[in-house]
C-alpha cells in the first residue's frame, strides 16, 4: 500500500516492546483510538508477541528467531504489518525515547544530527535510551519514506520551574545540563488528558499522580501541567523499583567507590539492576510474586515500596500546595488493589478514604464517600499520546 496518515507507536522498554497503529487525522477531543496493539516480550528467553485488533480478542504468536533484541523485533514487526495486507503502512513513527536532555522537549522528526545527540545521552538512561535508539534505526530501515518522530519522556516536566529543576551544586555543573529532568512524561501526559472527562474542574486543581510499575514515579501538577515529580537527572531517583534503588545518599555511592573500591560498572549494575524490590527480598522485582510470598524479606521489601511512595508523596503534595485528586496508573497502579489500599491507608492524614470494595474491583473511583478527595484508577495510553502528538504535528502526511 502507498503510505498513509497512519502512525505507528513504538514503545521500547529494556527488554520488551510495545506497539501500536493508528489511523489519523487526530481527533478533535481525547486520545486516538488503535486499529491494532500489543507487545512483543520474551519471559525466560522465549519470544512471545501478544496482539489484538480494535474490538477482538487478544491473539498469541511465537516469533522464535527474536530473542529481547529490539532492533530485531522492530524489523520483524513491521515486516509482519506489511504482510496482514489489510493494515495501513504508517507514514509515520513516533518512538518513545526516554531522555530529551537539554534541547529536545517537544515531539522531533528525527535526523541524523538528533541521533547523535540523543546517543550522547544513553549513559542517563541505560535501561532504556539504547533500545529505544535500536527501534529507530530499524524502523528507518524497514521504512524508509516514513518521518520518524521522537517523543520525550522528559518533555512533560519542561514546565518546572528553577526552584525543581536545579540541583544545589556549582552553576557550572547546571549550566552544563546537569539538572532535574523527571520521567514518564508520556504516561502523565496520557493521564492528564483524560482528567477533564472524569474530573470536570477539579482537574485543572492539584492533582497528584503515581505511576507505579517496575519503574515508578510521581507527579504532582497544577492546570494540567507538571509541577515537580520525584525522578531527577536520571530514572534512579524517587521511589524504590523493581531493580532501581530509588533515592539514595550520594555518600553511599562514595563510600562504595572509595571504601570498596568499586568499579562504575559495577556501581550502575548495582543501582540499576540489582536493587529495589529485588535487592531487598532476594526474591523477586515483581510485587506480584512479593505478595505472594511468605517470606518476610518479601513483606519487608513491599514495606520499603509503600514507605517511599508515601514519603515521596507527602513532599509532592506540600510542593503542588494541597491535594484535590489521587490517581494511581502504571502496571502496579492499575491492577493491584492491594498496593493502592496499604498506600491510601497510610495517607489518612490528607483525609483521603477508599472503599473496599470499589477497590478490590478496579473501579475508576475507588473513594469512600467520607474521602475529602478522589481517588481515581486510570489506565494510561503512551502509545496513543505518541500518535496524537505525530498526528498533531502534521508529521505523518
Amino acid at each position: 500500500m502507498s503510505r498513509s496518515d497512519a502512525v505507528l507507536s513504538l514503545n521500547a522498554g529494556s527488554s520488551s516492546l510495545k506497539f501500536a497503529l493508528f489511523a489519523g487525522p487526530a481527533p478533535h477531543d481525547g486520545l486516538p483510538t488503535a486499529l491494532l496493539r500489543g507487545e512483543i516480550d520474551a519471559p525466560g528467553g522465549h519470544p512471545v508477541m501478544r496482539w489484538a485488533r480494535s474490538g477482538q480478542d487478544e491473539q498469541r504468536l511465537e516469533p522464535q528467531a527474536l530473542r529481547g533484541d529490539i532492533g530485531a523485533e522492530v524489523a520483524w514487526l513491521i515486516d509482519w504489518l506489511r504482510k496482514d495486507g489489510q493494515l495501513p503502512v504508517p507514514g509515520a513513527v513516533a518512538h518513545r525515547i526516554v531522555h530529551g536532555g537539554l534541547h529536545y522537549d517537544a515531539p522531533t522528526a528525527i535526523t541524523a544530527e538528533v541521533l547523535q545527540d540523543l546517543r550522547a545521552l544513553t549513559s542517563l538512561a541505560p535501561l532504556h535510551q539504547g533500545p529505544g535508539l535500536a527501534g529507530v534505526d530499524a524502523a528507518r530501515a524497514a521504512l524508509p519514506h516514513a518521518r520518524q518522530i521522537a517523543c520525550f519522556d522528559t518533555a512533560f516536566h519542561a514546565t518546572h520551574d528553577d526552584a525543581e529543576r536545579r540541583y544545589a551544586i556549582p552553576r557550572v555543573w547546571h549550566e552544563r545540563g546537569y539538572q532535574r529532568y523527571g520521567f514518564h512524561g508520556l504516561s502523565y501526559d496520557a493521564i492528564s488528558r483524560r482528567l477533564p472527562q472524569v474530573l470536570g474542574s477539579r482537574a485543572q486543581q492539584r492533582v497528584v499522580v503515581a505511576h507505579l510499575g517496575s519503574g515508578a514515579s510521581l507527579c504532582g501538577m497544577r492546570g494540567l501541567r507538571s509541577v515537580t515529580t520525584s525522578m531527577g537527572f536520571t530514572a534512579l531517583d524517587g521511589l524504590v523499583m523493581g531493580t532501581r534503588c530509588g533515592a539514595l545518599d550520594p555518600g553511599l555511592v562514595l563510600q562504595w567507590f572509595e571504601h570498596d573500591q568499586l568499579r562504575p560498572q559495577q556501581v550502575s549494575d548495582l543501582l540499576y539492576r540489582h536493587s529495589g524490590l529485588l535487592g531487598v527480598s532476594e526474591i523477586s522485582s515483581d510485587t506480584r510474586d512479593l505478595l505472594a510470598s511468605t517470606d518476610p524479606r518479601a513483606r519487608q521489601a513491599l514495606d520499603l515500596f509503600i514507605a517511599s511512595i508515601v514519603r515521596q508523596l507527602g513532599a509532592v503534595v506540600a510542593t503542588v500546595g494541597g491535594l484535590d485528586a489521587l490517581v494511581f496508573t502504571g502496571g502496579i497502579g492499575t491492577h493491584q488493589p492491594e498496593i493502592r489500599a496499604a498506600v491510601v491507608a497510610r495517607l489518612d492524614w490528607l483525609g483521603l478514604r477508599l472503599d473496599p470494595a470499589a477497590n478490590t474491583a478496579g473501579h475508576m473511583h475507588v473513594a469512600s464517600s467520607d474521602s475529602r478527595a478522589p481517588v481515581l484508577v486510570l489506565a494510561t495510553d503512551e502509545e496513543a499520546v505518541m500518535a496524537l502528538h505525530a498526528m498533531r504535528r502534521g508529521v505523518a502526511r
